[in-house]
């Protein structure tokens, strides 16, 4: 059994309808899950922007704690250089203990050098101080961070960018802040002219991109998913909800219509109906010069039948000659009620002998019925008119006049008769 009926027959609108509203929700969620996705990589990038900020801080107050101090004296051990630039300001940084020890200055520049060279090795990441005018050229910026100093001279107070991967170097995230001139700076780049405030140089972070771009391809990955299950889940609850729902309509449409074009008593086509058949036929008929019966029937005596039993009586006679007559039309004639008791019979394409022996059939199996109402049974007849299409009929008026001129001629004639109009 075919549990997925066909819909839509009637409303044969409905379908593409439904595939445009699944299409038009389709790129809905689509862009929302595009939004969602966007937003995400915006997060996961500005997590990053702040992590950089945050060593760029923590660079900051480090520098300002070793600057508050005139530097950090460390012991001068086996691969602890001196610093040479500040030799070549004429300031010796190694001192000696009493105990015979030698120990070193660091001031904030190395000692910020020192920190990255750490970091570096155990998470990739790497800072500098880098200025314009620098004491060691290791700190002579390179062209981002001209870039960046250039707008932190327009007022900039920050400047990023990811740097994609390139011949023999991964993407980085390039962070830098501006590093403004201080007293305490000055009294090392006096060969530059300086003013406190201004802008000096800046601190630069490197990170690595490769843990954000893991999370990037995790999350895209992840949205993906989410994106097309999610997608596939609502698509498919409104495709099937959409289609009971059409189904449902559809049913009731054809209800509907076999309502307004089917007698609600006996099941039979009804007068509207029928009579729009027969301005069918009879077009069809003048049309192709081929021939056209029609039959008037009335079933004997029903005034009496219902008087005398009853109008649920009378109404279930009105069902069994409707079946019997049915049963006993051909495939293609066409049978409707067209009144209280009477009958309307089309016969497409024949003449009045083969005509008359249809309407002597029903005749024949309404006669056998018997139906039982209280201790007995009742007889049942009908009588009839039949008459055929003529060349100068100009409308289904004068057929129909000529049938039930033959009908009444049946009835006076004793009834349970057809009579062939001439």
């Amino acid at each position: 059994m075919n549990i997925w009926p066909n819909p839509f027959r009637e409303i044969s609108h409905a379908k593409p309808y439904l595939v445009t509203l699944c299409i038009f929700l389709s790129l809905v969620l689509a862009a929302v899950f595009f939004f969602l996705y966007s937003q995400t990589n915006r997060l996961l990038l500005q997590r990053v922007r702040e992590q950089a900020a945050t060593y760029a801080d923590l660079i900051s107050h480090t520098r300002e704690w070793n600057a508050g101090y005139g530097g950090v004296y460390v012991e001068k051990k086996s691969g602890t250089a001196s610093n040479f630039y500040l030799k070549k300001l004429g300031i010796d940084p190694d001192v000696r203990s009493t105990d015979g020890k030698v120990y070193t200055v660091r001031n904030h520049a190395i000692m910020i050098d020192e920190i990255s060279r750490r970091i570096e090795q155990q998470e990739g990441t790497c800072f500098r101080n880098v200025s314009l005018t620098p004491l060691n050229p290791a700190n002579t910026p390179d062209g981002f961070e001209k870039k960046a100093i250039a707008a932190f001279n327009n007022g900039a107070r920050e400047y990023y960018r990811v740097i994609d991967a390139r011949a023999g170097q991964a993407a980085e995230f390039r962070y830098v802040q501006p590093l403004y001139a201080e007293r305490t700076c000055l009294e090392c780049h006096t060969g530059a002219a300086y003013r406190p405030g201004q802008v000096l140089g800046a601190t630069s972070i490197t990170i690595p991109m490769s843990t954000l771009e893991e999370e990037t391809g995790k999350n895209r990955v992840f949205t993906l998913i989410a994106a097309i299950a999610t997608i596939s889940l609502i698509i498919g609850v409104v495709y099937m909800l959409t289609w009971k729902l059409m189904t449902t309509l559809d049913e009731a449409h054809r209800n509907l219509k076999i309502m307004a074009t089917t007698d609600a008593l006996t099941g039979l086509t009804n007068r509207h109906r029928i009579m729009l058949r027969l301005d069918e036929e009879f077009e069809r008929s003048i049309r192709q010069n081929s021939p056209l019966c029609v039959a008037t029937i009335d079933i004997d005596n029903f005034k009496q039948i219902n008087d005398t039993h009853g109008h649920p009586f009378g109404d279930e006679v009105l069902k069994e000659v409707a079946k019997r007559m049915q049963h006993s039309i051909r495939r293609y004639d066409i049978i409707g009620r067209i009144g209280g008791e009477e009958f309307l019979v089309i016969f497409p394409g024949t003449g009045t002998a083969e005509t008359q022996t249809v309407a002597e059939r029903l005749r024949e199996s309404v006669e056998a019925a018997r139906l039982a109402c209280g201790s007995g049974d009742v007889r049942v007849t009908i009588s009839g008119g039949i008459a055929l299409v003529k060349p100068e009929d100009n409308s289904v008026e004068s057929i129909l006049k000529r049938a039930d001129a033959a009908l009444y001629e049946a009835k006076r004639s004793g009834r349970n008769r057809i009579v062939v109009s001439t």
